[in-house]
């Protein structure tokens, strides 16, 4: 069996991987954003899609915005 690929990390920080790679390793992803702040932008085809991020994160960002919490 060979090991899943480790995310990469892009000029901007954040770690990207493609979604097809993530999945098995959704859980440690996971891990690494609440422990590590850590972002992971996942990809289809080399572009990103979505990023796992905090909640905290994102609280911020939309205090940040001018925008309530819903």
């Amino acid at each position: 069996m060979t090991a899943a690929p480790k995310p990469a990390l892009a000029e901007d920080g954040i770690q990207e991987l493609p979604l097809t790679h993530a999945r098995p390793q959704l859980t440690a992803l996971i891990e690494d954003a609440r422990e590590r702040d850590t972002i992971t932008a996942l990809t289809v085809r080399g572009r990103r899609r979505i990023c796992l991020v905090t909640p905290e994160f994102v609280e911020e960002a939309r205090r940040l915005m001018g925008k309530q919490s819903d």
